[in-house]
């Protein structure tokens, strides 16, 4: 938890781990050795040192995707859902489906919402840490702006995740406060002041990253950042500024959407050309990631007891929007399992087992068993970009050119243009709608889903609509997750009344 967390940090020592995240062509490994134990001051007084302190950050953004915090966001959406067996299972698994539910165990003391909280907040010590002691390093001034500019960026990302969910935080930075050290943490900062705080970040990283194409592999890039700039004026609903934000971005020439939107899901292709940021896995013990175990990962040995998972799946509404010549459908979701030889098995005994599933996270080629893998995990992809342009032009009374961006998006998934299918030119309204379930058949199960419903207005309402487990629960309180409860016992700056209203 944040507080015990900052308390920690003042009596910090780092274990001294060299990441390295290969930048020749597209492949990508991660090599993890652990050397000695050294404090801030020695480990970032110059440029091999003040490397591997960044990429410890990029390691707490790996370890934060890397299992069911992912799926915080997904679940409880008109997206996703838990599947009919995780509330029989008890203990860790009933506060899992509390986050789909939203019922009582949706609460300060759930699992899952304690540990999205802390994770995100060892992120954000890491990344608050890297931008103190960059400064003070003897690398170039070149070197060490780029290293404060990914820091800075992940720290935007850590605090962006939990703005949205949470509201408004305690806000350390790389400042000292002996007053926060003295009570355990820092007191709860407004919205607008950790979206200052971000946007500030996420300016400083456009202006200092290289370019995608030069950055190296697994590491954010100028585009990045400005397409995270992008949504976040777009989520404060400043469409002036995602605008000018985002513009830039689709006269690209070294970005541009994938032909194929299947090849975005092989591993072949990963840290391609429509790739703005991905999080690197691998099967080193450690640094894979257990989606497909958790999604139901059949169709590969596993060498654990337990089989595949089958923890999460699809609403019938992610399931049946596709239209039926959407070349995404197929990339997306599947109805039939098979085992490692390619024959098809039949899991009947799995409840929901004849429901469609998440495609998206098959193994494809490396894996440790059927459960960890070393797929990469997409964070920010070039169709977002697009979609996001697309919304701010519609927000901004331009529907026709909004809907240009649109149909670059069907033209990929080989779709006839949007007016064309609804038979004339959509209204304003029609073309929001039309966009909120675009950016779900595009980006389905790709973590952005309950943000989106939010940001728009219609978590409550789709939920209710599409999910029919939340629906008998969900309400405005669930516009906002409850804080830890740890958090209150260890941070004396909050008092009881900075809960979140409900919880």
């Amino acid at each position: 938890m944040f507080a015990t967390i900052y308390f920690i940090k003042q009596r910090f020592t780092l274990s001294l781990l060299f990441i390295l995240l290969l930048a020749a062509g597209c492949s990508k490994k991660l090599d993890i050795t652990p050397e000695t134990f050294v404090s801030p001051e020695d480990l970032y007084k110059d440029e091999q040192g003040s490397i591997a302190g960044v990429t410890g950050i990029y390691r707490k953004m790996m370890e934060f995707n890397s299992g069911d915090y992912y799926f915080v966001g997904i679940v409880g959406t008109d997206e996703g859902k838990t599947s009919s067996f995780v509330p029989t299972w008890g203990g860790y698994w009933q506060h899992y489906d509390g986050i789909n539910s939203y019922n009582s165990l949706l609460s300060a003391q759930n699992q899952l919402v304690q540990g999205t909280w802390n994770s995100l907040y060892k992120g954000i010590v890491n990344a608050n840490t890297a931008i103190r002691y960059i400064p003070s390093s003897s690398a170039s001034q070149e070197v060490k702006d780029r290293l404060t500019g990914e820091a800075k960026f992940l720290r935007a990302v850590f605090y962006f995740k939990l703005v949205q969910f949470f509201g408004g935080v305690p806000m350390p930075t790389e400042q000292q406060d002996a007053v926060a050290d003295a009570n355990g943490g820092k007191p709860r900062s407004s919205e607008d002041e950790v979206y200052a705080l971000i946007i500030s970040d996420l300016n400083f990283a456009a202006t200092n990253l290289p370019a995608k194409g030069t950055a190296s592999v697994g590491h954010a890039n100028k585009e990045a950042a400005q397409t995270l700039l992008g949504k976040v004026y777009l989520t404060r609903k400043d469409f002036v500024n995602a605008k000018a934000t985002l513009q830039p971005l689709m006269s690209l020439t070294n970005v541009s959407l994938m032909a194929n939107y299947a090849d975005l899901f092989n591993e072949k292709n990963e840290n391609n050309i429509e790739s703005l940021f991905e999080i690197q896995y691998s099967t080193e013990n450690g640094n894979t990631n257990g989606h497909a175990n958790t999604l139901g990962g059949w169709h590969i040995e596993n060498t654990y007891p337990g089989g595949g998972g089958h923890v999460v799946i699809p609403t019938d509404y992610y399931s049946n929007s596709f239209e039926n010549d959407d070349a995404r459908k197929d990339a997306s979701i599947r109805y039939k399992f098979y085992d490692k030889n390619g024959n098809e098995v039949d899991y009947w005994w799995w409840a929901d087992v004849t429901r469609p599933h998440v495609k998206k996270y098959d193994i494809t080629s490396n894996s440790v068993n059927g459960g960890l893998s070393s797929r990469n995990l997409y964070y920010l992809r070039y169709a977002d970009a697009i979609l996001m342009y697309a919304e701010t032009l519609n927000e901004l009374n331009d529907p026709a050119n909004a809907l240009t961006y649109l149909n670059k998006i069907r033209t990929r998934a080989k779709l006839a243009n949007w007016e064309t299918v609804l038979g004339h030119t959509p209204t304003q309204q029609e073309l929001r709608d039309e966009l909120l379930k675009e950016r779900m058949r595009e980006l389905g199960f790709e973590g952005w889903r309950w943000c989106d419903l939010k940001r728009t207005g219609k978590l409550i309402a789709q939920t209710k609509a599409y999910n029919p487990d939340a629906a008998p629960n969900i309400s405005d309180k669930n516009l906002l997750f409850p804080i830890s409860f740890r958090e209150f016992e260890l941070n004396r700056s909050l008092k009881p009344g900075d809960q979140n209203t409900g919880f």
